[in-house]
């Protein structure tokens, strides 16, 4: 994401009459490094606000009752001294008469919701840019909300630019006490574009950091007075440069040395003499990881506070979750294909857990995203004949490793949609793991019953009360997440005419779920 060229301590004003929405507008400026924020609940206060004291911008929802946007918008136009005050409206629809009204009425900049976090920035960005300007790009809004104008967008406006042109623009610092290896390496990255920071020492490395934020450090191991492994030791001990990615570079090659830097935190470990490709190749993969582990703790830290809304915040939260979630996928894939991967199982693992990681939550978005449209009646099931064995095999998969799962002996064939069905086992037999010790076996079975399949789920274990709450019609979705697996799986039940059920049993959990026959 580029840097945001504005003072961060300028007062903006956030308007919305939702407030967990103004928690997440909050949120997002927050992580920008906007530390004077004020917050309104309606128009009306709006206005006393702005009475009241200075503001540099205003960030308002259109749709409010009392004094909406559009009319905050123009008391502010009437009514203010600073009539070029930057003003970005947040309508929830592409309204073209709505639009029109707010370039009429001098609205400085309009964002579409649902955003992602880059487009809120550069029209953030290019808000503030407008300010000296302000007549023009009024006209500039005023000719977009015309059927026969297509302007070209303004370069800051839209989604971030390419994942590689990012990565080239990335800042390296290389920590070595040898000059000549400075040199070389960092030679070797500029000719890539890379911007370059260099330290001789691991103290200077350290004093350098907190200054200039490197998004990734080239660490030598052995150096006088304090060596890398000290060095990382203290970054990692450190929250505000504990995510910097760390690749260990040394002509120490030995199997303990290796495993000692990743247990250390490190994400590489590359033994000297350098290959220069191969070191290219592992800085753009680890850059890539980080680049878009930040953008999901960007993303995961706006909704964090805001587990009930629903609409607004429940397409903020999956907004373009799976381009990010696929990329770091892909680079721990390529990660793990490296054959030197076979000497240190430590880095292994820690691949291993971030891929399980990311597994989870692209299958957790996927449910969410089904979630919400179950809960807004936009779901429409595609239902077909469709074998209810392979389908169980699928979703056992995700738990093969931990615990054996007994196909029903029967063979069935539902009227269902698959896709729904695999995201309800896979739910169930994950849920089923969740509760049941690993390696104890999860037992399926199958009975035709007037008409429809009824499949048993059995484990050891008893079902947690507020799981069985939630079978017997708990309404609302619950914040947690260890019941909403269940509280899913009744729902994506329910939405292709079947049900699902607990039945009484002190010892072991019995679960009963029906689905219409084929």
């Amino acid at each position: 994401m580029p840097a945001l060229n504005i003072d961060r301590s300028l007062p903006l004003l956030v308007v919305d009459d939702n407030q967990q929405m103004r928690s997440v507008v909050k949120g997002i400026l927050a992580d920008l490094g906007f530390v004077n924020v004020y917050l309104a609940g309606s128009g009306e206060e709006a206005c006393r606000i702005l009475a009241e004291r200075p503001i540099a911008a205003v960030i308002s929802d259109l749709d409010m009752p009392g004094m909406n946007g559009l009319q905050l918008l123009q008391w502010v136009r009437s009514n203010l001294s600073d009539i070029e005050l930057p003003f970005m409206l947040l309508p929830s629809e592409a309204n073209r008469d709505g639009l029109r009204a707010a370039a009429q009425a001098g609205v400085t900049d309009c964002l579409i919701k649902p955003f992602t976090l880059a487009t809120f920035h550069s029209k953030l960005q290019a808000m503030f840019q407008s300010r000296g300007d302000a007549a023009d790009r009024r006209a500039a809004v005023r000719r977009a909300a015309l059927p026969a104008a297509a302007p070209a967008p303004a370069p800051l406006i839209g989604m971030e630019r390419p994942l590689e042109e990012r990565l080239r623009e990335a800042t390296v610092l290389v920590v070595d006490d040898i000059a000549t290896n400075i040199k070389v390496i960092a030679g070797m990255l500029a000719e890539d574009g890379y911007g370059v920071k260099v330290a001789i020492s691991g103290k200077k490395a350290l004093e350098i950091i907190p200054v200039h934020r490197p998004d990734i450090i080239l660490l030598d191991v052995m150096m006088p007075d304090m060596d890398g492994f000290e060095v990382c030791r203290r970054l990692k001990a450190d929250p505000a440069t504990a995510d910097i990615p760390v690749i260990f570079l040394s002509a120490k090659d030995q199997a303990e040395d290796i495993i000692g830097g990743l247990e250390l935190g490190a994400v590489d470990y590359v033994t000297k003499p350098v290959d220069p490709a191969i070191l290219k190749a592992r800085l753009r993969t680890h850059l890539r990881l980080a680049g878009t582990m930040a953008e999901l703790r960007r993303q995961n830290s706006a909704v964090a506070d805001n587990a009930h809304l629903r609409e607004e915040v429940e397409r903020l939260s999956r907004y373009d979750l799976a381009t990010p979630l696929a990329e770091v996928l892909a680079a721990s894939a390529q990660l793990m294909a490296e054959p030197a991967l076979a000497a240190t199982p430590a880095l292994r693992a820690q691949l291993d857990a971030l891929d399980q990681a990311a597994r989870r939550a692209l299958r957790l978005a996927g449910l969410s995203l089904e979630l919400c449209r179950i809960e807004q009646g936009a779901c429409q099931p595609q239902a077909a004949p469709v074998a209810l064995n392979p389908l169980l095999e699928r979703a056992a998969a995700a738990i093969a490793a931990s615990h054996p799962v007994m196909l029903p002996a029967l063979p069935a064939t539902l009227l269902a949609d698959p896709a729904l069905c695999h995201m309800l086992f896979e739910h169930l037999l994950l849920n089923a793991a969740a509760h049941t010790p690993a390696g104890t076996s999860i037992v399926l079975g199958t009975s035709l019953e007037n008409g429809q399949w009824a499949l048993t789920v059995e484990y050891a274990g008893v079902l947690p009360a507020a799981q069985r709450a939630c079978l017997q019609g708990q309404a609302e979705r619950p914040a947690d997440e260890a019941t909403l697996p269940m509280y899913a799986a009744r729902l994506l039940a329910q939405a292709q005419g079947g049900t699902l059920a607990a039945q009484d049993d002190s010892a072991r959990t019995r679960l009963l779920l029906r689905l219409p026959s084929a």
